[in-house]
């Protein structure tokens, strides 16, 4: 069992092996605010994080995919949970949008895409989600704008606290002001 401390460390490596991928030990150990030493001693190697890191993806993706696959909500509340669990684990969820440069598994990647693909599609049968746009076409909005809110708020433009909330407003509502007389 990993303890929140070591958590927080795996999240923060995760976050490092994002920003650049050919970091070293040392820049890693660094970034996760611990020593080289204890970089060796817990990781041992900076490839055996990597298989870490893909193996804590795989365990989040497949506890994210648990929440998508329930069928005893509504889809509104299923997306909500998502969006805060997504928030929870974004550094995680990083490595699976940049997988070609983290080494994260593609399976785990193709694997997230299509359950998010398949959730829209439930909320479009359940009448809650647009009909006219593709579920695939929203599972791309739902990633792209995943992607660009955890990048705001890792570079300050956007505060961690409203994250999720920002998120499922911006992804259910859009920008439209439909409160405007004029709006057609």
């Amino acid at each position: 069992m990993i303890t929140a401390e070591r958590e927080a460390e795996l999240k923060k490596l995760a976050l490092a092996v994002c920003r650049n991928p050919r970091s070293t030990a040392k820049d890693l150990a660094e970034s996760a605010g611990i020593s080289k030493a204890t970089f060796y001693r817990v990781y041992s190697s900076r490839e055996n994080l990597v298989e870490i890191l893909n193996e804590r993806t795989k365990d989040m993706v497949e506890n994210l995919m648990m929440i998508v696959r329930q069928r005893d909500k509504t889809p509104r509340a299923v997306l909500h949970e998502f969006i805060l669990e997504s928030c929870e684990n974004k550094e995680y969820l990083l490595r699976i949008c940049y997988s070609s440069a983290t080494g994260c598994d593609e399976q785990c990647s193709d694997s997230y895409v299509q359950n998010v693909t398949d959730f829209f599609l439930w909320g479009q049968k359940e009448g809650v989600f647009r009909i006219d746009l593709p579920a695939s076409v929203m599972s791309e909005l739902f990633g792209g704008s995943m992607l660009a809110l955890f990048e705001g708020e890792r570079t300050g433009r956007i505060a961690s606290a409203s994250l999720a909330d920002y998120w499922e407003i911006f992804f259910l509502k859009g920008v439209e002001n439909t409160e405007r007389g004029d709006v057609k």
